[in-house]
């Protein structure tokens, strides 16, 4: 058999196409799965192949969306792009009588585009750009930590660093927000079995938060500027920095009353994060067992704490404001703040 250098368009019967238990889609859960264990997965939230039935029912397949194939011998064809598509189509293959006969005979061929085995260096490029340009870039979107698996597989060296970046026209620190986060999670995994995060919001929470002067300090992330390989972390600050970000299933490392509680709930805290880990004593505080607002009171002067605080009330005030209060809640803001004045002049006395 002749091996093609580019791709070819052409049709092909749906039992010989095959699921791809490499694709970044699956964030390493296909590696050791049979196809039907595939097929399971991909059906289910949170891929959720199940939702393009509808379309396949009333459409059959759009020939202008081909799924994107890798051949594997004379009758063989491995799915690169379109997982859920061919799950769904299976699952259709696989109930004709709950679709019915003529739904059936509408999805035998399934329209591909083929890349072929064993691809030339030239054609492993043109299989990267077209995934890249559909998935990293535009068209098709990827949860984030599967563009950071494909630019992990992509990326090893400063060479391989510079023709990505060129191919997609992106810039190093788009590359860095994905890739980063991804290297460190790898770098340490032995500590992940712990915690739970949610997948797209959780991930984007560790790479702002690696984002950030002051944890970066604090873990002690050694990162090379030219692969973006992690060469170094410091494992029990990065452990600390987990909890802080996603709570902590473990027992309790202290007697505070935070010790294994979520500190961060939202992305802006992480600039006040940073700069608590960047003091030695507020950080120690905050791995006692201190909430983010206790430790930051080591971290600034009384003065300046005593501000935040301030602030915070003020805004606070606002939000109500906002909101629209009846009368009757009027009346409960307003005697909570003669509590809190009377508070404040006990305090003075």
């Amino acid at each position: 058999m002749t091996t093609a250098k580019t791709a070819e368009f052409t049709k092909v019967p749906a039992r010989s196409l095959e699921f791809d238990p490499r694709n970044p889609r699956f964030g390493g859960e296909g590696a050791n799965l049979s196809q039907a264990e595939i097929q399971k997965l991909l059906f289910n939230p949170p891929h959720s192949a199940s939702l393009l039935l509808e379309s396949f029912v009333k459409n059959g397949y759009i020939s202008y969306e081909p799924l994107v194939v890798r051949r594997e011998g004379d009758n063989r064809y491995v799915v690169i792009e379109g997982n859920r598509r061919l799950c769904a189509l299976r699952h259709i293959l696989q109930n004709p009588q709950e679709y019915g006969s003529g739904v059936v005979a509408g999805l035998q061929g399934i329209p591909v585009l083929v890349f072929h085995e064993k691809p030339d260096a030239s054609h492993l490029r043109d299989i990267r750009t077209y995934l890249g340009v559909r998935h990293l870039v535009g068209y098709r979107e990827w949860p984030a930590e599967s563009k950071a698996i494909f630019l992990d597989e992509n990326i090893k060296t400063k060479s391989d660093l510079k023709r990505l970046m060129q191919e997609f026209a992106i810039k190093k620190q788009d590359v860095t927000r994905y890739l980063i986060p991804y290297r460190v999670k790898k770098a340490a995994r032995d500590l992940l079995d712990e915690f739970q995060p949610v997948e797209d919001q959780a991930f984007w929470m560790l790479g702002e938060a690696l984002s950030r002067a002051g944890i970066k300090e604090y873990i002690q992330l050694d990162v090379d500027p030219d692969s973006l390989k992690v060469r170094g972390l410091n494992k029990a600050k990065f452990q600390h920095l987990l909890e802080y970000l996603y709570g902590s299933s473990t027992e309790a490392r202290g007697s505070r009353k935070a010790v294994g509680l979520r500190r961060i709930t939202e992305t802006r805290q992480l600039t006040r994060l940073g700069s608590v880990l960047a003091s030695k004593r507020a950080s120690q505080k905050l791995e006692e067992g201190a909430t983010l607002e206790e430790a930051e009171v080591y971290v600034e002067s009384r003065e300046d704490a005593v501000q935040v605080l301030i602030d915070d009330m003020r805004i606070t005030l606002q939000k109500i404001i906002a909101l629209k209060p009846t009368q009757t809640e009027l009346s409960k803001i307003a005697e909570t703040f003669r509590s809190f004045e009377k508070a404040v002049s006990s305090f003075g006395k």
